[in-house]
Parts: C-alpha cells; structure tokens; sequence
C-alpha cells in the first residue's frame, strides 16, 4: 500500500494548504509482484498532532471523507477500485495550525502501512521557524489613508526580537510588547494613530481578516502609535477591537506594527469657532456661571482635510476689564478678586491645559467662570508646529451695565414692575447732571443729592415717588435689587420725588427702609420710562406649550414669534428680533466627537446657517399684529440638538428667550445609551415576526467586538454568544432568528433599505441560527441578501420579540413510499445494492408543524444480516 497526498511542501516533507481548504489523498494497493490489486478494504488513521516546535496539539482534528479522526484511535475504511486506487478528501476547517501524520493499511494486512503528513495553516499565524503554530499569515497589510497607500508590517514573535518588554500570548503564538520608547527604536518608521485607524477601517476586524494578535485582555488589543499625546510622557495608542483612541503613558506595553513611510508632512489650519460670538467685542460673551463652547479645528491648509490626533496646548491670557486694564495696570483699591476661567474638559492648571484633536480633526473646550468679575480673558491655542490662533472669552457680571464707559464686562438692565419701568442707575461717566459718584462693585456710580438735580437727569415727571420705589422693593425683597439684578444698594439710598423744599424721602434697596435727608447727602437713582420694553413670545409648529421641537432630519420645524409690550401685554408691530444659534451638540451633550460634514448647519428662512457658515445669527421682524414664522430645517443633520437665543433687538429691557431644535436620524436608537438623537425603532415586523434592532456596544457590557459606523458603536457577537448571551449582545436561548426568516426581513426592506430607511448598521452580515456545516453556520447580509457560511466570525445579532418554536417531533422515511418493506416482522426500507436511496426527515414543533432548517444529525447504528448476525461493512 503507497499514501500520497498533492500540494505538498518539500521543505517540510509535508502536504501543506490553509486551514479550511483540502487535501486530496491517493491510496493505491498492489500485489507482492506490484501490480495492481482492486478491491482491497483499507483502513486510515492518525498520530498526534504537533504544532511547528513539537508540541502535541490535538484540538480539532482532521477530518478524512466524512469521518473526523477523533482520536488516533479512530479508523476511516475505504475500499481501492478494480484498479486498486482510492481518493479521500482530507479536511480541518478550524485547525489550529499542527501537522497530522495519516496512516493506512490494508484491513487484512494491519503491519502493511504507508504515511503522510498534512498540515493545515492557521492565519493567526505566520510562516515563520519561530512560530508556535504553522501558519499563513501575510508579512504586510496595505491599506490607503487620505489617498495615500502605506504598507503596514505585522507585529513580531517574542521569538524574533530581543527588545520587547513583554510578551502576550494570543492565538497560540507569543507577541512582543514594547514601551513606546522600544517601540519608536524597534520601528524604522511607527505609523502614527491616523495611519493605524485606516488600516483599521481598511482590514475590519484584524483578527479575523490578518490574523493578528488583537487580544481578549485589556492592554492585548492596543498597538502603540507615533502621535504625541497630551503630555511630553504620554502617546497614543489604538484599540484594535474598537478603533478607539487611548493616551497612554510611555511606559505602558503595547503592541506594534511598523509602516514603510510616514505620512506626508503638511502645514496646519488652526480655526477656533464658539458659541455666542459677538463680533462687535471680538469675544465669545455669556454670563458668569455660564458656558462657552469652543470648538478647535484643524485641517490641512493645502486640502482642507481634517488632521485627526494632533496635539495642542491652550494658554489662558492675564485678564482684562473693560478698559483693556489688568490687574496689575492698577492700584490695590480699584483691583478685582475672582476665580479665573477654567476649561472642564481639558488635563492641565494653572492656565495651561493640553489635548489632542479626535479623529476629524476637532476638539471642544468647555469653558466656566463661575466667580467672575466681568472681565475678559484670551485663550491661546498653540498646535504642534507652533501654528496659533487667539479666541477671547468674556463672563459678565449682572452689577455692571453692559456700556462702554464701564470698567467691567456686565449684563445689568432695569426692571419692569406693576407697569412701571424702573431704569438701572446710572455710572458717573454717562450721568450728565450728577453731583458726585460712589465707587461700589468696582464701578463708580452717579449720585444726586437733590430732586432737581434727579429731575434735570430723568427729566421732568421722570423721577419714582417714595411708593413706587416701595413697590418695587416689595417685588424684590431681601436685597433681591442687588443679589439677582446688580444694582448698588449697599453704600446709598434711592432718591425718590417726594420733597418739601427742606427734606426729600429715600429708600433703601436693601432693606426697604423710607427715610427722609436734608442737606446734600449723596442717592442713587432710578429713573421711570416711558420706552418701548417689547417681550417675545416664541414657541413651535403652532403650539403655545412646545417649547422645544424635535423633528427628523430632512423634515421642517416652524417656530412661532410673537412681540408683546411689556407693560402693557398689546402686541408690538414690526419688531426686530434674532435668532441665534449654538454648535449642535450630540446626545452626550458634546459639540465634537462625531463625524458630520455638515458642521451643524441649519437652514433657517432657507439660508444656511451655523459656524462654516457666514453667520450663526438669523435677522428678522415681525408682522403689524406682532407675530412671525420662521422655517427651520437641516437637511444632513447627524442627530443634533442645537440651542437657540432669541431676542428683541430694539427694546428698552432685552430678555433672551431659550428654545431648542433637535433633529434625529435613523441609524440612531432613541436611548440613553446611544451617542446621537435618533429615532430607530426598536423592532421591526415582518409578517408575524418581530426583529429587535442590534444591540449598541454601551447595551452590550460584555461584547468582545465593536463597530462604528454612523457615529453609533455597535456589539459585534461571535456565533456562540448570539446563541445564549445578552450581556454580549446575543438573544435569549432560542430568539435568534433562522436564516430564512433573515432572508424574508431583507426582503422586506432589499437594497439596503434595512440601513438607509430603518438605519441599521450593515457593513457585517448578521448571525443565524441555521447550521451551515458541522462547524459553521448562516450569516445573511442585510446590505445584499447573501448568504455566507462562518463559524469564528464577529457578526451584528437581531433577536426575536417572540421565541422561535424548538423540535418536539423528528421523523425519517423514504421519499418513494414503495421501497416501505413489511414482512417477516420486518419494517425496514430496501433497495437494491448500488441503488439510490432518497430519504426524508421531518422535524415538526410541539403543534405539529414543520420546522424550517432545523439542524438534525444523522448517524448509523450496526448492521446486521438476515439471519441476525452483526455485519462489518467490507469484510466480505
């Protein structure tokens, strides 16, 4: 008896192909004289399997025909042609990388052998003498970044380098770990993170497309890249699970792959944007206790490309008042106290902070002031390469008058009171007929010492009597003038109209106290008016009580101004009024961290509106009965909520009124969980079937893999925990659906309407539970309908709402009813040796009806003559 087998490899002395292919083996017997013997009954087994150094490994064994060589002990018969040759496929789907001795004898002859070796590679790992296991996988990977092509190399063995600093092991194979510092010497070049999350989304899942190392543990799945971190001592690393960014210190072990060129040099763009930008202050402006969001952009100068995972510093300027002064411009008397400007968001102190841009080249800082004294700072942000932009940020105090003769950046206004209109006091530089000043709250106010001199400031019949100053302290008591409004109340009383020539009344703010002077002692003043306050009303799509619209994105909101007097609730016509709005931000309540091309333009009255825009501030008026619609969509929206200001422009007393637009997408679920404001349902319903959307990675705590795609990050689930693991992101035990019942979900929504209608993700198939092999089953494709056999996949899960029924009858009989033979208490199926024998299986639920692609196995038990004796099939 000879053994051969093609494909072989002299090298090893070894038939050699890739785990999943097969190997054909030729068995052929000849007689003492060599000459061909037909017909002869052989018998084929196997030795232990060993891995390249030797090692015995003898998980999941070859497989000859249809008989797995289970243990060495396990024996495939066949039978050679009258021309004494046999074929037998050899096959080990999930081979872990060995080389299998085969063996085989004639049944008659059991000393009369002939072998062969058959190795079948595993990607995971390469075909390297150092190697634990035999292997296939690829030297280099391609990938093309930003329209360029790098070739990335994959990491080193432990066995072939002498420089790593740890070791992992993943797959069967040890893979060298090295800190940064190691791992920039082991590298003639090491790939920057944007070049690593190309490869990335270039090869998918790199464990399963290269095979390489992205391990299970927490620190296995990271590769080291050049991009600098936040720190001197810190750079980035990428997940090579889930693509995400992750500073880590120098000193931590990774893994590393080199590249064959670093990528193109290129002259940074710095373009810093925030909300609530005046132009006429050059200053992003809010109230203290308030936020600034300020998004920082950086992008390639000659292409306009985003540069992701750059490095900034931001440095906070000395403070400034009004008067363009600093501290220490002034004397000790007339300096300011106050908690500086801090960025929340950002690592760094003491004004200076340090981050590095996400992957579109973005980054928002979260800037508070919550004691502030009404000034402004400058905010430096310095790039890498030392290109800088400068952005001003002022908090304003409300004890100041937003007025250019103030020393302080403020918000201070008057008060509309029982219909009367009380104007703020005055400061001394813009009183003209005042007869001294007061320096409180770092501002020097106008005081009066006589009802002439009020009057020849207000004017005449301008000056509040002793009750109406009553009443408005009785409105706001407790000192609320100062503590909520701002007013001086501390040092002077307000001067009221009441006088007898001799005394004048005065009342206290602060206290309420009506008192009388004489002389020239010094009061604040408030003067009464007569101007114009108008109040806007705004609200949505005709509805009073909507405060806050939400829509879908390509749908249209109308948002609803009415102008009011103040004083007296009549309609005010032709009143100017803006609109304002903010950066839009994700569920996360965050500006950046997303992709949208966008850059959260809305279209209001059709123009375009946000921060790549002209303006962020629409201009409009309203009719002559006070009300206006204003239009306001976003066409390519990414699932924003966008603030809006809206205020009366000519008005005594300005009051913003706040009001929100949020426009959600499909490919986002309506969750806490989610990143961005969706409307994905959560099932879908074909026919009587229900399909739950797949679960997001923040719905999955224990999934192994990730995807993102449209700025959500989904669980990717291997077969096994689609079965049985939520927490993975699979179903309950018998709620995945069968691959038919996928087929008519797709067909339901076919031309990846299941994505662009519903919003699923697509770019993986998604798992069944409809068997494909003995180790593989059905992954149907939601994008296209296909279908695709896998067994060590990571593939996107859809649960059933309603469990699928489970077998409770199965049933075998031949498809020719005819062949039935009865007799001799005999009930048995009979053909003719050499015939065909169809058979059919029926597997029905515990109603009775049939199940579709029900996995079943089938098996033979002994056979056995007519007269009852155990037959060995081919001993004659």
């Amino acid at each position: 008896v000879t053994l051969a087998a093609d494909h072989l490899d002299e090298s090893l002395n070894a038939a050699k192909v890739k785990a999943g292919e097969s190997i054909m083996l030729t068995v052929t017997t000849k007689d003492c004289g060599g000459e061909p013997e037909g017909n002869v009954d052989f018998v084929i087994t196997r030795g232990d399997a060993q891995n390249r150094q030797g090692v015995v490994n003898n998980a999941a064994p070859v497989r000859v025909g249809n008989t797995e060589l289970t243990t060495t002990a396990t024996e495939y018969h066949g039978t050679t042609n009258a021309e004494g040759v046999a074929t037998v496929v050899v096959t080990q789907a999930n081979g872990p990388g060995v080389k299998t001795p085969l063996i085989a004898h004639p049944s008659s002859a059991p000393a009369l052998k002939a072998s062969v070796d058959v190795i079948f590679t595993t990607l995971t790992s390469p075909d390297s003498s150092s190697a634990n296991m035999y292997g296939h996988m690829a030297e280099t990977s391609t990938a093309t970044v930003d329209g360029a092509s790098y070739t990335f190399y994959r990491p080193k063995l432990a066995a072939e380098t002498d420089s790593e600093d740890r070791t992992a092991s993943i797959n069967n194979e040890t893979w060298a770990q090295f800190n940064w510092g190691h791992a920039d010497a082991h590298c003639d070049i090491l790939p920057d993170a944007r070049q690593l999350e190309g490869l990335k989304i270039a090869r998918g899942d790199l464990a399963t497309t290269l095979g390489w190392p992205v391990g299970l543990t927490s620190g296995d799945e990271e590769y080291w890249s050049s991009s600098q971190g936040s720190t001197a001592t810190d750079h980035i690393s990428i997940d090579m699970r889930s693509r995400a960014l992750t500073q880590m210190p120098d000193a931590t072990q990774s893994l590393v792959s080199c590249v064959d060129k670093a990528p193109p040099a290129v002259t940074p763009k710095l373009v810093i944007s925030a909300d609530n930008f005046d132009s006429t202050v050059n200053a992003a402006k809010v109230k203290v206790g308030e936020e600034i969001n300020m998004k920082i952009t950086v992008t390639d100068s000659a292409t306009n490309k985003p540069l992701p995972y750059r490095y900034f510093n931001v440095y906070l300027g000395d403070e400034q008042n009004r008067q363009n002064q600093k501290n220490a411009d002034i004397d000790s008397g007339h300096q300011w106290t106050d908690d500086p400007v801090i960025i929340t968001n950002l690592e760094g102190s003491d004004g200076h902070y340090h981050g590095v841009t996400d992957a579109n080249g973005q980054f928002s800082l979260v800037l508070t002031q919550d004691k502030g004294a009404g000034v402004l700072t400058p905010v430096r942000v310095v790039l890498f390469d030392g290109t800088e932009a400068t952005q001003n940020v002022i908090f304003t105090v409300v004890t100041r008058p937003d007025v250019a003769q103030a020393r302080m950046w403020g918000h201070m206004q008057g008060v509309v009171e029982a219909g009367n209109i009380y104007k703020r006091p005055l400061l001394a530089d813009e009183a003209a007929q005042d007869t001294g000043s007061e320096f409180e709250n770092n501002e020097y106010w106008a005081t009066f010492n006589s009802v002439t001199a009020a009057t020849n400031q207000c004017g005449t019949g301008q000056v509040p009597g002793q009750l109406l100053l009553d009443t408005l302290y009785q409105a706001h008591s407790g000192n609320a003038m100062e503590t909520t409004y701002g007013w001086p109340t501390q040092k002077h009383s307000y001067i009221a109209a009441d006088t007898d020539g001799s005394t004048t009344a005065h009342v206290n703010l602060a206290t309420g106290a009506d008192s009388t002077f004489s002389g020239t002692e010094p009061n604040y003043l408030s003067c009464s008016g007569n101007e114009l306050v108008t109040s806007l009303d705004v609200y949505f799509n005709g509805d009073e009580s909507l405060r806050n619209a939400v829509a879908k994105v390509g749908e249209q909101i109308t948002m609803n101004v009415h102008s009011v007097n103040a004083l007296n609730g009549l309609s005010v016509p032709n009143a100017s009024f803006t609109v304002t709005m903010s950066h839009g931000k994700n569920r996360d309540n965050a500006t950046t961290g997303f992709t949208d091309p966008s850059d959260g333009t809305l279209v209001m009255g059709g123009t375009p509106f946000g921060s790549s825009q002209a303006s962020m501030t629409y201009q409009g008026m309203t009719d002559a009965e006070g009300n206006a619609t204003l239009v306001i969509e976003q066409p390519q929206g990414v699932g924003l909520l966008t603030p809006l200001s809206v205020l009366p422009v000519n008005s005594l007393i300005t009051t913003p009124v706040n009001r929100s637009v949020k426009f959600t997408v499909a490919t986002s679920p309506d969750t806490p969980e989610a990143q961005m404001w969706g409307h994905m349902a959560d099932t879908l319903t074909v026919g009587d079937m229900k399909f739950q959307r797949p679960k997001l990675a923040a719905e999955a705590t224990a999934a192994t893999r990730t995807q993102e795609q449209d700025n959500e990050t989904w669980a990717r689930v291997s077969h096994a925990d689609a079965l049985n693991n939520p927490n993975a992101g699979g179903c309950e035990a018998g709620h995945l659906p069968r691959a038919d019942q996928l087929a008519a979900l797709y067909a339901s929504s076919d031309g990846n309407k299941i994505h662009t209608v519903s919003g699923w993700p697509t770019e993986y198939d998604y798992w069944s539970s409809t068997f494909a092999s003995a180790a593989t089953w059905q992954a149907v494709s939601l994008a296209a309908g296909g279908y695709t056999a896998s067994g060590d996949a990571s593939d996107y899960v859809s649960c059933l709402v309603s469990k699928n029924p489970t077998a409770a009858s199965i049933t075998i009989e031949p498809v020719d009813a005819a062949l039935w033979y009865n007799a001799n208490s005999e009930h048995a199926v009979k053909v003719k040796k050499g015939d065909t024998l169809q058979l059919k299986v029926t597997v029905k639920d515990a109603s009775g009806n049939p199940l579709p692609q029900a996995p079943f196995v089938l098996s033979r038990g002994d056979g056995y003559t007519r007269q009852g004796e155990k037959h060995i099939a081919g001993s004659g």
